[in-house]
């Protein structure tokens, strides 16, 4: 079992999840010089916030398969400023599922992930 990033709740992550194996995921990040430090999940971002999700999804980190996902979502106001950033997710990096629309996925990052992988 990994050593999680972020502190999970029980039963989570889900037992439908993969071993990502080397793709390249893609994410919106107004921090092109430190981008690891936004690959963190909403539960992180909005400690307080109250999302209609499950709370295990709330804390995995958002992530694109297609990049045009990223394009299209990039024209909306709260992210006009933000950059498409490109990395790959190896099967020691976390967990991750196919989740909501598009290429959406639901990523469970490791301790273990860096971006020397890029």
């Amino acid at each position: 079992m990994p050593d999680w990033f972020e502190e999970l709740p029980e039963l989570c992550p889900p037992k439908d999840v993969k071993e990502p194996a080397g793709e390249t995921y893609y994410r919106l990040v107004s921090d092109l010089d430190n981008p690891i430090a936004e690959l963190v999940s909403q539960r992180t971002e909005f400690p307080t916030a109250v999302f209609k999700i499950d709370e295990c999804i709330c804390r995995a980190v958002s992530l694109y398969l297609d990049k045009k996902d990223c394009e299209d979502i990039i024209k909306f106001p709260r992210h006009k400023n933000k950059s498409i950033y490109s990395f790959k997710v190896d099967k020691d990096d976390g967990l991750i599922k196919k989740t909501f629309k598009g290429s959406h996925h639901s990523w469970w990052r490791s301790h273990s992930f860096t971006l020397a992988n890029e």
